[in-house]
């Protein structure tokens, strides 16, 4: 019997925010790091949850805890790691950007069931790829690229009224 290995893009990173599980292809993250300190925006919308400086490069930094408005319990270990993710095209051009998480678990093959359903109305949906389980929790894979359009267009709709003031 011929024995096949995992490709490393069958990869996924596997991490928690609360109680909630999470996944991306391990192909779109750079690392994951202590969070850094933030230097926060004014004005900004709170998924934005500041900029830092790490490793040369300033990047910003996104709260997927606030896009996905998971409660915060005083007793988690709420957003203490930074997952940074590749540079996409688009607003910020080819520079990394950063996500906070609570704990990255794991970087594991999984099988993903792909999500058929796509609210226009509903833009989380988007971002959602599909569902997998891993050590008995079901975790929602998500899309890098998706996330960095959503929370551009966050931005965009929060700044865009100040300017026409």
């Amino acid at each position: 019997m011929k024995k096949f290995d995992v490709d490393q893009s069958e990869r996924y990173c596997v991490f928690q925010i609360g109680d909630e599980w999470f996944a991306f292809p391990s192909l779109a993250i750079r690392s994951v790091v202590p969070r850094p300190s933030l230097t926060q925006v004014p004005y900004s919308d709170p998924v934005l949850r500041g900029m830092c400086h790490l490793q040369n490069e300033f990047l910003p930094v996104f709260s997927l805890r606030a896009l996905v408005n998971v409660s915060q319990d005083a007793t988690s270990a709420e957003e203490k790691q930074l997952m940074i993710m590749m540079g996409l095209q688009g607003t910020w051009g080819q520079s990394p950007w950063g996500l906070l998480i609570d704990r990255a678990v794991a970087l594991v093959p999984l099988e993903t069931s792909i999500s058929s359903y796509s609210s226009h109305e509903d833009n989380w949906s988007r971002v959602i790829v599909g569902s997998a389980s891993y050590s008995n929790h079901v975790l929602q894979v998500l899309d890098a690229k998706a996330i960095f359009q959503y929370v551009s267009n966050l931005l965009e709709m929060h700044w865009q009224p100040a300017g026409q003031n």
